[in-house]
């Protein structure tokens, strides 16, 4: 497998030399099976650092250099991710850094975790056996933890402990269908989007524990700005990828809406009342006793009027992208809809039509009914439904073949 460790450098010359002795004396020798080239992405360093490196590649085979105008970390590292995928024609590549606060013994254990089948191996600092700085204060240990808290919580990568950590190793199947040219970062929070894409995308992510240590040389890069870059840039994730789910309310509120009116006209028609009377003769047995209410005939004909006006307003506005939009295959997708949304039809008739056994029939009784079957069996079901079978856009291992049955 080639491997590309790319190591980003902005007035890196105190520090680079050396790390490159060490990668290539040292550490490189000692992983085997494995063809391992270093890319440095120099930003136009005025110290000199790009001079060094053309110094060391004409001893080290193993050395590359990318030139290029300073644009942020992130930018750097996507720069250095498309050489190494189409110039170097990488597999997988590793992010570290020049300064020494990743210490190069970590390379070959992250070659293991991929070795052993894993597609993104994150050095984290946050399980055990991990370690931050010793020499922090007070407040950037605490602004580093809970930023990756943060980051972890509103993502809900709850697997991921250090979504900050800028030692990685990622294969690059996966990192292909990254967008890595509409990162909302150009910064230091391109490693928080990255792991939230690859984590989407069902990438097998490992953390192997890692000491960080503090910079002996240079200065640190790090800024205020980029805490408050990181901060949005995991909002902006929760915002994107949740306005599928706030279409998905806002339609399933005006459906709420018509259910429950709907619920309450039914309940006053002669219709309902019928239905109960036929099935009057279920009145001694008590597991069948719910199909005498009215009530819960109201309930199933509010729901089917409540699931037309949900498709129409999911299939044009919700899932936009794949709406259904030829006549034919509408009405054939409706009548599957229809199918599939029978279950939210039952549950609600059964729910009401116990709500009204137990306590009687009323209007206050119906629409407390409702509001716990909506809420808390009807939105999760639905929700479900509509992206596995309808629209597909969840892809379900061992369902395949039905979703595919069903285009």
């Amino acid at each position: 497998m080639r491997i590309v460790i790319i190591i980003p450098t902005y007035n890196e010359a105190e520090n680079i030399g050396r790390m490159l002795d060490v990668i290539v004396q040292k550490e490189l020798p000692q992983i085997k099976n494995h063809n391992i080239k270093i890319l440095v992405v120099d930003s136009n360093s005025p110290d000199g650092t790009a001079q060094i490196v053309k110094e060391k590649m004409k001893n080290y085979k193993q050395v590359d250099l990318l030139e290029t105008n300073k644009g942020g970390l992130g930018a750097d590292y996507v720069k250095g991710m498309r050489y190494a995928m189409n110039t170097l024609k990488a597999d997988a590549v590793m992010e570290f850094d020049a300064d020494f606060q990743h210490d190069p013994k970590d390379i070959k254990r992250l070659v293991r975790a991929l070795d052993q089948g894993a597609d993104h191996i994150i050095g984290s600092r946050y399980i055990k056996g991990g370690q931050i700085p010793q020499e922090w204060g007070l407040h950037r240990k605490a602004m580093s933890s809970l930023g990756s808290l943060f980051a972890r919580l509103v993502l809900f990568l709850f697997g991921v402990h250090d979504m900050t950590s800028g030692l990685k190793l990622t294969k690059t199947e996966f990192l292909k269908k990254v967008d890595l040219d509409n990162l909302y970062s150009k910064y230091y929070a391109y490693k928080i989007q990255i792991t939230y894409e690859l984590a989407k995308l069902g990438a097998g992510i490992v953390e192997v524990p890692i000491i960080f240590y503090e910079r002996k040389e240079g200065t640190s890069k790090i800024s205020r700005k980029d805490l408050i870059d990181s901060f949005l840039v995991v909002i902006k994730l929760r915002i994107r990828d949740s306005k599928r789910f706030i279409k998905f309310a806002v339609v399933g509120g005006v459906g709420y809406t018509i259910n429950a009116v709907g619920l309450e006209i039914f309940a006053h028609t002669s219709a309902t009342e019928s239905l109960a009377a036929y099935f009057s003769h279920w009145q001694d047995t008590p597991v069948l006793k719910v199909f005498i209410q009215p009530s819960a005939w109201a309930a199933a004909m509010a729901a089917e009027v409540a699931i037309l006006s949900n498709f129409i307003l999911n299939n044009f506005w919700t899932f936009a992208g794949k709406s259904i939009t030829n006549p034919f295959r509408f009405l054939w997708k409706f009548s599957h809809f229809n199918l599939t949304s029978f279950g939210a039809v039952i549950i609600q008739a059964l729910v009401v039509g116990v709500g009204t056994l137990l306590f009687g029939e009323s209007t206050l009784v119906r629409q407390l009914s409702l509001i716990v079957a909506v809420g808390v069996f009807i939105v999760p079901y639905n929700y479900t439904m509509y992206n596995v079978f309808i629209w597909k856009t969840w892809k379900i291992p061992g369902l395949g073949w039905i979703q595919n049955r069903q285009s």
